[in-house]
């Protein structure tokens, strides 16, 4: 098991060019070692810059959280980030992209921080509601979100395609809204611009 402890968390806001090159080696590694992060091949240097960039340049307006965490010789050993939904009626929205933890740093509750450090975050960026999604395979992950809050909300059976095998696409939701909002909740009730009654 890691120690957990000898790791550092943090959240990413400006550009760090040493931090590339880390981040795409962890990258790299996790994808040739078969991480469901939704790259069948390990993305270019300059795809993970672009992602890296796009995540920073976000961030400065509170439409991303990108969080690494390293080790004492400032390796990326885990990175998480959520990027702000930009469709008109979902800004209050973000969905987590990815979250990912070295093979050698597991087990010490790593990947917890990473997601505890972005739902902070979330929050004070004013974000409602924080979605997931998470390969149905993938029960260690499923367990982590579910421990920190998120539910289940639906699944696409037999979804994910790598080759010819299939999985389940799994969906999780985590309400952040505070106690006490003022928010005017209509659920599925006809009102509203949109509505329609069954007929």
């Amino acid at each position: 098991m890691a120690d957990v402890a000898t790791y550092t968390v943090r959240r990413v806001v400006e550009p760090e060019p040493a931090l590339l090159d880390s981040l795409h080696a962890l990258i790299t590694r996790l994808v040739k070692e078969g991480a469901a992060l939704g790259w069948l091949e390990p993305p270019s240097r300059s795809d993970v810059g672009d992602l890296l960039g796009d995540l920073v340049q976000e961030s400065d307006l509170d439409d991303a959280c990108l969080a690494v965490a390293e080790d004492a010789d400032g390796t990326v050993v885990g990175f998480a980030y959520w990027s702000r939904r930009m469709g008109e009626t979902e800004q209050p929205h973000a969905d987590i992209g990815r979250v990912a933890v070295s093979p050698d740093a597991r087990g010490g509750g790593l990947g917890r921080r990473l997601v505890t450090e972005l739902i902070d975050y979330a929050r004070k960026a004013g974000i409602e509601i924080l979605t997931l999604d998470v390969r149905g395979n993938n029960h260690a992950a499923m367990a982590l979100y579910e421990r920190l809050g998120f539910r289940e909300y639906g699944r696409i059976p037999d979804f994910v395609a790598i080759g010819d095998q299939r999985w389940d696409n799994v969906y999780f939701w985590l309400d952040l809204r505070p106690v006490g909002h003022d928010l005017t909740l209509h659920g599925d009730t006809p009102t509203g611009p949109g509505a329609s009654e069954v007929r």
